[in-house]
């Protein structure tokens, strides 16, 4: 695999192909964004992040780093927007998508990277996201190639009338992750470097392939996503931090608890 720093961009082989990560800018670029969008999720235009949306976040201190082929093509995008708490500036990166033939290729890890390299020469340590607790495989990917920590669950955060095939049948919870971006942690983590001895705190399970399940049993997904909704609530009000995810026997997938989430950063 070639990675490669050119001027602004970021060259990268991926599948035999050259891809460079670049911002978007212009109507074109921000279109395919719509157009993937579509394509991944199947949203209908009601669920859509607009058009607009893109050119007025990039005009607000926001930016879209997509990744384009040698035709430029887009083959995924990463959207963040400038939040701010208080006196606290951090991003929100809200959507993070690749085409489906590059999945489980690292290419979500590279977009993630760049918005990485924005953020820390602006000054912002932190970048937060949501995602469904219940997809194991975001679940290894944001906890252990990137190292996100989190105590916050946030039930139906969405509503129930997401267009989305993904999505139906569920309560659209989400666990609010924070990536610190400047820490150990997270160094190591995208260095490769694995987790010091797992914490010794509680855990969660989760099946391997929730999508299988709720095609197969409704019902056998919402117990699920109830008793998964009441383990981490429960947690979390005792102090607890989610700190990673293992992938255990039995089709199952596994989140680690500790009690200080830079508990590994030695």
């Amino acid at each position: 695999m070639l990675f490669q720093l050119k001027a602004s961009d970021m060259q990268l082989t991926l599948s035999d192909k050259l891809l460079t990560i670049r911002e978007c800018s212009g109507l074109d670029d921000f279109e395919k964004c719509l157009a993937l969008q579509r394509d991944i999720w199947q949203f209908s235009d009601l669920d859509i992040t607009p058009l607009r949306m893109y050119i007025i976040s990039a005009r607000c201190g926001g930016f879209t780093f997509g990744a384009f082929d040698e035709t430029n093509e887009l083959i995924g995008f990463a959207h963040a927007l400038p939040m701010v708490e208080g006196i606290k500036l951090y991003y929100y990166s809200h959507m993070l998508a690749v085409r489906r033939d590059y999945q489980n290729s690292g290419l979500g890890r590279y977009l993630k990277l760049a918005q990485r390299d924005r953020a820390l020469p602006n000054g912002v340590p932190l970048i937060v996201w949501t995602f469904d607790p219940l997809q194991s495989r975001n679940a290894y990917f944001n906890f252990e190639k990137l190292g996100v920590v989190t105590n916050s669950y946030k039930v139906n955060y969405y509503g129930s009338h997401s267009t989305s095939t993904l999505h139906a049948g569920l309560d659209t919870d989400r666990l609010f992750v924070y990536w610190w971006i400047a820490s150990q942690r997270v160094a190591n983590r995208i260095s490769g470097k694995r987790q010091q001895p797992q914490p010794n705190g509680p855990t969660i399970q989760i099946p391997d392939d929730i999508q299988m399940i709720k095609e197969k049993d409704i019902e056998l997904a919402r117990e699920w996503q109830l008793r998964v909704r009441q383990q981490f609530q429960e947690l979390f009000q005792q102090g607890y931090y989610c700190v990673g995810f293992r992938r255990i026997a039995g089709g199952l997938g596994e989140y680690l608890f500790g009690e200080d989430w830079q508990e590994d950063e030695d």
